[in-house]
């Protein structure tokens, strides 16, 4: 059976002068039209599962709520032309910004004004952990694994992942963990995120917004990340693979034997 999120697609296979047609998976990319009070505010580019926590994530990260309980009402709506929309009521108005960037994340997203600052923590972690956390995310990965294409990210506490969330865009991941901790009333602060995508500005901005201290990538961050990293007191860290793994800011909360 197909995983929600994935769909049943025909391809065919070639391999040196032999082609064969063959029937796989592939993940399903969706428009996601998120209303506001009425309003259209954003389009957003994602994979169509934890799209509640998506809308609320977004808003968290964007500054536009605190809490669950600024909103008041979300659910989801069908058009008859198949387009979709996530409607959102919030108690309180909002002033949506004007100025939106579009994301260096696959998949284009969406972003306002930077809403992060420096994050006061704590935590401290060990390579070991690190590395044990890592190979956690990568087997979280469930719809990767039928699919391919999807980028994943969780949420751990020093010892095991709390909650992880797959998505087309790896921004898109970091706003549904962000809603999986709304929804459930999970502390953010004060926790490690995990990534399996590139760590950039936004996403940056994203784990600041969340008092994130620990921000682990399989791959790289760029430059303007590392920037706002060490600006912001948060320990970055990439290349976390085949147990080694390279610290680009915040060092001092990592504990390496002596």
């Amino acid at each position: 059976m197909v995983k929600e999120g994935s769909q049943a697609v025909a391809y065919v296979d070639c391999r040196d002068d032999e082609c064969h047609p063959l029937d796989g998976v592939a993940p399903v990319e969706e428009v996601i039209t998120l209303h506001v009070n009425g309003r259209p505010l954003v389009r957003l580019m994602c994979t169509p599962v934890l799209l509640e926590e998506l809308a609320l994530g977004f808003l968290f990260n964007e500054g536009l709520i605190e809490g669950r309980d600024d909103v008041q009402e979300i659910k989801p709506l069908q058009l008859r032309d198949g387009s979709r929309w996530m409607d959102v009521w919030l108690k309180h108005e909002i002033e949506p910004p004007k100025l939106r960037a579009i994301t260096s994340g696959c998949s284009g997203g969406t972003t306002f004004e930077p809403r992060g600052g420096a994050v006061d923590s704590d935590l401290h972690i060990t390579p070991q952990q690190v590395m044990r956390l890592m190979a956690e995310l990568s087997g979280s990965a469930v719809l990767y694994q039928e699919a391919g294409g999807l980028h994943v990210a969780a949420l751990a506490d020093e010892e095991r992942l709390v909650c992880a969330a797959e998505d087309i865009g790896r921004h898109n991941t970091v706003d549904k963990i962000a809603g999986l901790c709304l929804q459930k009333g999970l502390p953010m602060r004060d926790r490690i995120l995990l990534s399996s995508g590139r760590i950039s500005s936004e996403m940056v901005n994203k784990a600041a917004r969340m008092q994130v201290p620990v921000v682990v990538s399989r791959t790289s961050p760029t430059s303007l990340s590392v920037q706002m990293a060490r600006e912001w007191h948060i320990t970055l860290i990439g290349y976390a693979q085949r147990r080694r793994f390279r610290i680009y800011a915040g060092e001092e909360r990592v504990f390496t034997p002596t």
